[in-house]
């Protein structure tokens, strides 16, 4: 068979993670590795989430809302990035991200189901620096009422959740003077909307947990082998986890998925963690690297299956060391129980980088065509590769 070229290796990694999601979802936050096991035998994956299978044993039931193929938050996490991506012609740009997580994960937004504590914290986040960029802007003195102000206001954020950059000031101005044709109204509005956008930061929660990790493999994807990858991997992350371990695991998982899609090599794939500069996730590599005698679930079971990085991290990397394809690399993972979504993304990129789509050892077309939006995530991914 013919070596994968790299556009194809970049495809099984985006598609990769989100497979992997939606196998993982219907076990998800299972603690009972034997339940699973009991449960389904032989084909865990794509499993129909049902309360029962939680009932009497340690797990927590958060999917009652989904179907098998549907994607979990995570999932959802990496198709946010996707359509922030492809939105910008293909390039990373923190307020369109910012933007596309909040229209997905917020109020009113287009996601339904479970939303865990990194992603609770930074919409909070979110909402008290609007509420304080509002305040900022009213502060401004000025010499009309205070009703025209607010209706400045509002002609502001009416256009800021649609536009952003010189168009969104140009939308502002042609919105004001429809109502009020007056340049001193269009002025005082330009100093109102400056104040809104300063102080931009990031509002992501300081938590180090796998969420951290779901929006990393189609930006990684793109930017592979460019001068900027780390730094959009950094400011991706901090937009939901702003903490400095969260980052360095970020960039150990990005080094791991761009050696992937450049080498097609697991063991490089697997020795390129090691390479991010603060060298916390070297010793988990090891950690895992002195283990392939076990099996994932075993030592899954002995270092924890919950939602931090260091407990998530480190299984992943057993899982990609000692897995030979991509069907067993996420049954692996199903059945080592837990957080096992969280962990999907940085696997399913990985194993999807080296296999590809459709290969021998690869991510079956059946699997891809369970998904419940299937054809939306391969419409991005065409966009984006074409970009």
């Amino acid at each position: 068979m013919p070596a994968l070229t790299t556009t194809e290796r970049k495809r099984g990694a985006i598609i990769g993670a989100a497979v992997a999601d939606a196998a993982s979802m219907g076990f998800h936050w299972l603690y009972d590795q034997s339940r699973i096991l009991t449960l389904a035998p032989s084909n865990p994956e794509f499993r129909q989430p049902n309360k029962a299978d939680y009932a009497g044993t340690a797990g927590y039931f958060a999917h009652a809302q989904k179907n098998a193929g549907d994607l979990s938050q995570y999932g959802e996490q990496h198709t946010t990035m996707l359509k922030a991506l492809a939105q910008n012609n293909g390039c990373y740009d923190q307020s369109i991200y910012e933007t596309a997580f909040v229209e997905c994960f917020g109020y009113g937004g287009s996601y339904s189901g479970y939303i865990d504590h990194p992603t609770r914290d930074t919409l909070n986040s979110f909402i008290i620096e609007d509420n304080n960029a509002v305040a900022r802007a009213l502060a401004i003195p000025f010499d009309g009422t205070d009703t025209l102000k607010r209706k400045l206001m509002t002609k502001i954020l009416g256009n800021a959740k649609q536009f952003n950059g010189q168009t969104l000031r140009k939308e502002i101005e042609k919105a004001i003077r429809l109502t009020d044709d007056e340049d001193h109204l269009v002025e005082h509005a330009m100093k109102m909307l400056e104040q809104w956008e300063s102080e931009p930061g990031y509002h992501g929660a300081d938590d180090t947990q796998l969420p951290a990790l779901s929006k990393l493999p189609a930006l990684v994807a793109l930017y592979a082998q460019q001068e900027g990858l780390h730094e959009v991997v950094e400011s991706a992350v901090r937009v939901t986890n702003n903490n400095d371990d969260a980052v360095a695991y970020g960039q150990a998982s990005a080094n791991m998925i761009e050696a992937a899609i450049i080498s097609g090599e697991l063991s490089l794939a697997v020795d390129a963690a090691k390479q991010e500069q603060t060298g916390l996730a070297a010793p988990f590599v090891e950690q895992a690297l002195s283990s392939l005698d076990k099996s994932t679930p075993a030592v899954t079971a002995e270092w924890g299956m919950a939602c931090q990085l260091s407990i998530g991290f480190p299984s992943a990397i057993h899982n990609i060391a000692t897995s030979h394809s991509f069907t067993q690399a996420i049954q692996q993972n199903i059945y080592a129980g837990g957080d096992s979504c969280g962990r999907s993304i940085l696997i399913g990129a990985v194993m999807g980088a080296c296999f590809g789509v459709g290969t021998e050892n690869g991510i079956p077309e059946q699997w891809i065509h369970q998904l419940s939006d299937a054809d939306t995530l391969l419409t991005l991914v065409d966009q984006l590769l074409k970009a």
